[in-house]
């Protein structure tokens, strides 16, 4: 039996994770739920077992899932989707990796799944995509010999996006999620507040404004934090659309029948950018102060899906390795190594930068 499977191999993301973990050689398995997707893609990336699984059906992709150890999925929104697979990888006795990025999941991964992985010595890493890897790198080195930090991390990103990213993004803008102030979780909607943020050359100072990313709940797992905000760069009129947009936005995707217009439309929607949009550039700063110390970080690269698919194979691979002794939620630095994701940046040519106090 293969010792990864792969769930949901046959989205944008999927394929591109399934290269991915050719190239390293790893021995896995493909799962989705069109066979003749799945078939070829097999054919693409050395005839990798295939395996049938509709969304929901967590039996049969427990059945899937025997012998395994480490199963990725990328079966999105999460918030909709994602608990067949979590659900599957616990009766399964799987390590569990996802991409989602959102926060929603993630503290829902954290109340509902944490004791039960802790338990069953399983690591659940979510967010090994590049939504949360960048930032929890960034975060982490910004960090570093500081006591009870503040922390802010913003991010410059494409807005092109696979349709899967853009029903995910929609259900982010839409729900509530939460900061990191005076040391408790306070509550904060996309578009809630701004801020002007020093983003590196060629960005410059850039307006920011409130969205509530999964990594405000994955780095107070390994960082104790006093305060901890994340921010996205907008134009103004990009800001302006949001805050217009939000509350009706959020009573829309409140109902089923609001769900199922936006699921229309973004099945109308190309599946993900081509070439030329994986090219843009993005960046993911992170700043850290404790006291008079202070320090800014750095995080800049290209094809955010395609470090998301090697961020998902160096899970995987990490995962696999006998030893591996923490269990329960981890994020991304507690589950792959901040030595090892940081290699990992460097031969996919993102670039890490360290400004501090003298």
């Amino acid at each position: 039996m293969p010792g990864v499977v792969l769930f949901g191999a046959t989205g944008y993301t999927g394929r591109l994770a399934a290269h991915a973990m050719a190239r390293r050689g790893l021995d896995f398995k493909i799962v989705g739920r069109n066979p003749g997707k799945l078939e070829r893609l097999s054919a693409e990336t050395g005839d990798p077992e295939t395996a049938v699984v509709e969304v929901g059906d967590v039996d049969a992709l427990t059945r899937a899932l025997e012998g395994a150890r480490v199963l990725v999925t990328c079966v999105g929104p999460f918030v909709e989707l994602g608990q067949t697979a979590v659900e599957a990888a616990v009766r399964a006795g799987c390590h569990y990796i996802d991409s989602a990025g959102e926060q929603e999941f993630i503290a829902r991964l954290i109340e509902g799944y944490g004791d039960r992985a802790r338990s069953a010595g399983l690591v659940l890493a979510p967010a090994l995509g590049f939504d949360e890897v960048p930032a929890d790198v960034a975060i982490s080195l910004a960090c570093e010999e500081m006591d009870n930090p503040e922390g802010v991390i913003t991010y410059a990103v494409p807005s092109t996006g696979s349709a899967g990213t853009i029903r995910s993004g929609l259900g982010i803008l839409s729900s509530p999620g939460a900061w990191i102030q005076d040391g408790r979780s306070v509550p904060v909607r996309a578009g809630q507040t701004t801020r002007w943020v020093p983003m590196p050359p060629p960005l410059g100072v850039r307006l920011s404004t409130a969205f509530p990313f999964a990594i405000a709940k994955l780095a107070p797992l390994h960082t104790n934090f006093t305060s901890l905000q994340t921010f996205a760069t907008v134009g103004r009129p990009q800001y302006v659309a949001l805050r217009l947009a939000r509350p009706p936005l959020g009573a829309l995707l409140g109902t089923s029948w609001g769900r199922g217009v936006a699921d229309r439309v973004a099945s109308r929607l190309p599946e993900g950018p081509g070439e030329t949009g994986r090219q843009r550039r993005w960046t993911v700063l992170a700043e850290a102060r404790s006291g008079h110390r202070w320090r800014n970080v750095v995080v800049m690269g290209r094809d955010i899906y395609g470090v998301s698919a090697a961020f998902l194979a160096a899970g995987a691979e990490a995962l696999l390795a006998e030893h591996f002794e923490a269990a329960g939620v981890l994020s991304p630095v507690q589950a792959v190594g901040l030595d090892r994701l940081q290699k990992e940046m460097i031969e996919l040519s993102v670039t890490i930068e360290t400004y501090e106090s003298g």
